[in-house]
């Protein structure tokens, strides 16, 4: 089962979606591939694809050499949390939304204010 999440969260992600899963028993929706329920242990599991917008929960600012870099929680709007990159500083509680930059041949996403920042 594990195998086969893994592959369509790979699928996915290479077509500039976010998935995500859902606990067709509890309802639990959570981001990293499992192949059981963090919840109730379940696996009955289904992979859904997010709308991709959501709000930052969480924000940490690097400086590096290359200059300055954001990671942190969003929170998606389907419930689940992820932990990601962020394009530039942001707030607390700004609206996101999701798109992917491409890094080491592999699709990965990013996050960007709704305002365009």
């Amino acid at each position: 089962m594990f195998d086969e999440i893994k592959k369509e969260y790979i699928n996915l992600m290479n077509n500039e979606k976010l998935p995500y899963i859902k606990c067709k028993s509890c309802g639990n929706v959570f981001f990293y591939p499992r192949d059981y329920c963090p919840k109730c242990n379940s696996k009955n599991l289904e992979v859904k694809v997010s709308k991709g917008d959501g709000k930052v929960f969480s924000i940490t600012k690097f400086q590096g050499k290359k200059g300055d870099t954001y990671y942190g929680i969003v929170e998606m709007d389907e419930g689940f949390r992820i932990y990601s990159n962020i394009k530039n500083s942001l707030e607390i509680g700004d609206k996101v939304t999701v798109e992917f930059i491409e890094e080491n041949g592999r699709k990965i996403p990013i996050f960007k204010g709704l305002s365009g920042t």
